[in-house]
């Protein structure tokens, strides 16, 4: 209940950088995560945590040993996730234009997985290094509210629609590299 009363608190504060009136559901934390081969994946960086119902669909499906970095600007937020999950996840309170440079702090030489729960991530942010990272393999999973965005963000990607999550509210697409 606390968790939910943060989130309502940060809409009320933030409503632009939560892009939705409740947090997503645990329906659309599986859709994300449906169809990786969780035995092929070592590192994951998770972007923007903030519902963290997906970190735990993370955490559950990872392998032993597997490094999970989360990148989460909002104190409030990584002050939860820490608390939350411990030891099991790395927690970075910083910008996710900082991908790379966290990755190289953690020693990862190759980023299996990364995971985007951010509404919309600016161009001039991280595009470079999404394409950069999936090009070498790495398995890239988003979603969004508004897909006619989504796609023109994202319009110089192999980008491909995987599923349409109706049960979240509001419904969303997920979209994969990968």
């Amino acid at each position: 209940m606390y968790e939910r009363i943060v989130f309502l608190r940060q809409q009320i504060k933030n409503g632009k950088k939560n892009a939705s009136i409740t947090p997503s559901s645990k329906y659309l934390a599986k859709q994300m995560i449906k169809w990786i081969d969780w035995g092929k994946v070592d590192s994951i960086i998770e972007l923007g945590a903030w519902t963290w119902i997906f970190t735990e669909y993370i955490c559950k499906h990872a392998k032993p040993g597997t490094k999970i970095i989360v990148i989460e600007i909002e104190d409030v937020y990584a002050k939860i996730l820490q608390d939350k999950f411990k030891d099991t996840i790395i927690v970075e309170k910083d910008d996710v234009k900082n991908i790379d440079t966290i990755r190289q702090k953690y020693g990862i030489e190759k980023i299996d997985l990364i995971i985007s729960w951010l509404p919309f991530i600016p161009a001039e942010s991280i595009h470079h290094e999404i394409k950069t990272y999936t090009s070498q393999g790495t398995i890239f999973r988003s979603f969004t509210y508004q897909p006619a965005i989504f796609k023109k963000q994202y319009a110089d990607f192999p980008i491909r629609e995987i599923w349409f999550s109706f049960l979240n509210i509001p419904p969303a697409r997920v979209y994969g590299i990968n």
